[in-house]
């Protein structure tokens, strides 16, 4: 058969959204309350106090679930092949009619996109409950968080630190691409725990996340306290630049390993990886 075929991946995908609603669904339920959480702290801290203080509560709350909308969008990876935990579901999804690029495009998907969906239909479900539940407890602030949620996720927020001190330049444009850059490779590392790690994917994945910020971030310090200004501002963009594309190709390279690893993944596999 062809190594893809649009209409063959078709029926794959429909099958692998049948398999993993139920997950799915819990999954968006958890993201759900863990957005809400922030809300139900900010309108208890709301109740009866001045309309700036609301207003502050309310953009605190917000700020906290794009921190947790960041990591659920980060390590949904871990969830790439949660689908294959025991030999039966191996066995399944490994001899589907399909290619192997088709099955690994279909989880693929479910593991980014439909990841950051969920996230994203949590907050604007928890976002309306919090205004509604503001409206008839009377509290000052009902309007919709939304707006502010999208402006501060992809740095267009005006009323951020970070916009104000490097806003409308080319080198805050280089910055942004460096961070969705380093965004990009953190999920692919997760892509590529969950495709190696056989079992606690997400835990072993986030271990050695940590190990490579505590082998990397001192040399970091040092790199930053040994240049002096006059260097930095000189090379600045090429810097943030060429830590963009550091960061885009690790992300590619990630995807790649993941997919080999894949390829060579068998019924039965080694007991903590899948090779």
């Amino acid at each position: 058969m062809t190594n893809f075929n649009i209409q063959r991946f078709g029926r794959t995908l429909k099958w692998s959204a049948v398999m993993t609603r139920k997950e799915a669904l819990a999954n968006a339920a958890m993201m759900f309350f863990a957005m809400f959480f922030p809300f139900i702290v900010q309108m208890l801290t709301s109740y009866d106090q001045p309309i700036l203080q609301a207003v502050v509560n309310l953009d605190a709350a917000m700020r906290v679930c794009i921190f947790i909308y960041f990591v659920v969008s980060m390590i949904g990876g871990s969830w790439l092949f949660n689908n294959m935990k025991t030999k039966e579901q191996r066995i399944t999804f490994k001899m589907l009619p399909a290619t192997d690029l088709e099955k690994y495009v279909a989880r693929a998907l479910y593991a980014t996109v439909v990841w950051w969906l969920m996230g994203l239909a949590a907050f604007c479900l928890a976002d309306v409950l919090r205004m509604f539940v503001s409206l008839i407890a009377g509290i000052g602030v009902v309007k919709s968080t939304i707006p502010d949620f999208f402006a501060e996720y992809f740095g267009s927020s005006v009323n951020s630190a970070f916009y104000a001190e490097y806003g409308c330049t080319t080198f805050y444009v280089a910055l942004l691409a460096m961070l969705y850059a380093w965004g990009f490779w953190v999920h692919s590392l997760y892509i590529l725990g969950g495709a190696f790690f056989r079992r606690h994917q997400f835990v072993l994945t986030s271990l050695v996340h940590l190990v490579l910020i505590m082998v990397f971030t001192p040399l970091l310090v040092h790199f930053v306290k040994t240049v002096d200004n006059a260097f930095f501002n000189n090379w600045k963009l090429v810097l943030a630049w060429s830590g963009a594309a550091v960061f885009a190709a690790l992300g590619v390279l990630d995807w790649w390993l993941s997919y080999k690893i894949f390829r060579r993944m068998q019924v039965v596999n080694n007991k903590w990886v899948n090779l």
